[in-house]
């Protein structure tokens, strides 16, 4: 019997003798069955990429608010065209009513209007223009007026102020007990 590996019971194969035509067979054989066994070998550890599943690679939501976006951008976009083809058919676009007095500031147009509260906005827009104006009265008021802070008279207070901080510094003692027994303010015993 045979061990594989072993040197055949006969001289040692790497001292100048040519293995056997059997001992090449076994070991190319050998070599083959490892080699077919590893092919074959499958990997303990799962390291290929997860399932990706098309509900999570394709954001549905995503899709339908872009369309939605450019369905409302086209909305639009006609909106604006119509507006400005009704723009162009008004007579004096190009100039052939030149002499018409343009609006003032405060005025609304003149004429049948498509707004419904235009009342009510000229209305709000009178009520601004006169709050507007009785404040600038007010701040032209107070430019004439002479000012209300006179320098004179803050220092004068400031030199008060002076005076009674020195007065009750010079009663206190720190402790908050009575005044110094030489003082004027003690009654005499």
């Amino acid at each position: 019997m045979r061990l594989k590996g072993g040197s055949g019971g006969g001289a040692d194969p790497g001292m100048g003798c040519q293995p056997s035509p059997y001992v090449k067979w076994e070991t190319k054989r050998n070599h083959d069955m490892h080699k077919d066994k590893i092919a074959k070998m499958k990997p303990s550890v799962d390291n290929k990429a997860p399932p990706r599943f098309n509900h999570l690679v394709v954001n549905a939501k995503k899709a339908q608010n872009e369309e939605d976006r450019l369905t409302e951008i086209e909305h639009q976009n006609r909106l604006l065209l119509h507006n400005l083809s009704k723009i162009a058919e008004r007579k004096g676009v190009e100039g052939e009513n030149r002499n018409r007095k343009s609006l003032q500031f405060g005025e609304a147009p003149t004429g049948p209007t498509k707004s419904l509260n235009i009342g009510s906005r000229q209305q709000e827009l009178n009520r601004i223009e006169r709050e507007n104006a009785a404040i600038l009265r007010r701040i032209q008021d107070q430019n004439h007026r002479a000012s209300e802070f006179s320098v004179r008279k803050m220092e004068e207070e400031w030199k008060e102020t002076l005076g009674h901080r020195k007065l009750a510094s010079q009663w206190a003692t720190g402790d908050g007990s009575q005044p110094p027994p030489d003082s004027p303010s003690k009654p005499p015993e």
